[in-house]
This record gives C-alpha cells, structure tokens and sequence, in this order.
C-alpha cells in the first residue's frame, strides 16, 4: 500500500524532537495522515482511572465531521496508534473537550459513557406532566381589588420507565416548586402548591379589570434512578415545566338594588 505523510503547514519532514506528542496516523487505501492523538486506549482508561468522579464521553469522529452524538457514523476514520488499528474519537470531560483518541472497537466500548450520565442527560428529556391549575371563584371570573386564589393538586412525585444501554431504567421526580404566573406581569415562586380556599395560601390581588393568562409551571427535583430493579441513585437535576394558561376576567362588583 502506498503510504502519503500529510504534514501540518510550517512543519517539515525531518523529525521535531518532541518525544512527548502521541502520534496516531490516520490510514485509509493511498495514504496515511499524520494526527495527534492526545490518548490511546490504554493512556485513556488510566485518565479515567485517575479521575473516577468525572463524566467521561467519547464521540467518533466521521469523515464528514464529528457526529455530535456518542454513537458510531456511518464513515469513521480510521487511525492506528502504538501498533492497533482504531477509529478517532472525540474525547470529553465534565462536557469540555479534552482532545482527540484513537481507540479500537474494544476499547471504544470499554470507555463507553456511563449509564449514570445516560441518565441524567435524559433527564431533561423526559416528559414530566404539567401541574393542573385551580383558579377560585371558578367560572373564570374574578373581583378587582379582593383576593385571587390558586392551587394546583399536582404534588405527589412520579415516575417514568425507559430502556437506556439495553438496561430497564425508571427515573423517579417530585414536584419541589411552583412558579405561579398571574397575567398582570407578576409572577411567584412557591414551595407550596397552594390549597383551596378558605386558606388563600397562594393568592393574588388584581387592581385592574381585563383580561389575563393565568398559569402555573412546575420544577421537578429531588430525582432518583434505579437500573433493572436496583437500589435508587439520586439525579442532581432540576427542570421547569411550563403549565397551560386559563383565561381569567377582572371584574367589578356592581351594586344592585334589590327590592324585598
């Protein structure tokens, strides 16, 4: 096979001296490109090993681009490094780029990411339900100038079963905050979902008529994940979820005479 070393602008031919740059080259039918690889397999797992807490992502790299997504492309580049033959790869650490490998299939799925970051990136993705929106008086009408009052019965916490690696995982949420939004461009934070009246825990004074968009959305925390029926392992993550508006008239009481 006839083998072409590309080399990077400004460089030579000559050997640079520097003992220290990984160098993998990145082979195809009529020629091999030299690239820096910053790690092999073997470099990686002992800067896995070193730092256990991080959250390491590897990304293949295609010829057309890296994909983006930690799945294989269609068209990846091959390479070989300290005598094996591999694929590029785009290595990541806490979600920064940390440079570029050359890892075997083996090795690639060795260093696949972790079933906990799985997780917690899916997190956000999942469809946690809209809290459900009580506005009193009903009828979707209102006094100025005398309390609103609000409350939502979603409180309890829920959970959703996926299947991520292959493996039968249920991420569990609960509702830990509200976010209460009046219409007339005031908007509160609560940790109680309020209550019906006459306890006026969440309540509000108009001091227009008109009409406003009222709703309430919703942060799901205090998360966990079991795997295949496992012991619970807590998820950091947080999310709002945003409620669906109700249309609600300000009005004026007006006095009626009344003949007895």
């Amino acid at each position: 096979m006839l083998a072409l070393l590309l080399l990077a602008p400004g460089s030579s031919g000559a050997d640079d001296g520097d003992d220290d740059e990984p160098v993998c080259y990145e082979v195809a039918d009529l020629y091999s490109v030299k690239v820096v690889c910053d790690y092999s397999g073997d470099s990686l797992a002992e800067a896995q090993a070193a730092e256990p807490l991080a959250d390491w992502q590897i990304y293949q790299l295609c010829k057309d681009g890296t994909s983006g997504q930690p799945e294989a492309c269609a068209n990846p580049r091959v390479c070989t490094i300290d005598g094996k033959t591999g694929t590029l790869y785009a290595v990541f650490r806490d979600g920064v780029r940390r440079g570029t490998a050359c890892l075997t299939a083996g090795e690639a799925g060795a260093l696949k990411p972790s079933i906990r970051s799985v997780v917690i990136a899916t997190f956000q993705q999942l469809k946690w339900s809209p809290s459900d929106l009580t506005v009193q008086p009903p009828g979707g009408k209102t006094l100025v100038n005398l309390d609103t009052n609000f409350f939502t019965t979603n409180t309890d916490a829920k959970s959703i079963p996926v299947k991520l690696q292959g493996q039968s995982v249920v991420v569990t949420a609960r509702p830990i905050a509200y976010r209460w939004n009046f219409g007339d461009d005031i908007s509160i934070t609560t940790t109680s979902p309020g209550s019906p009246y006459p306890d006026l825990d969440v309540a509000h004074t108009y001091e227009q008529t008109g009409e406003v968009a009222v709703s309430v959305d919703t942060q799901y925390g205090d998360a966990s994940f079991t795997v295949n029926g496992g012991p619970p392992e807590p998820i950091p993550s947080t999310i709002w979820v945003a409620g669906a508006s109700q249309d609600l008239e300000i009005v004026e009481a007006l006095p009626q005479l009344v003949i007895r």
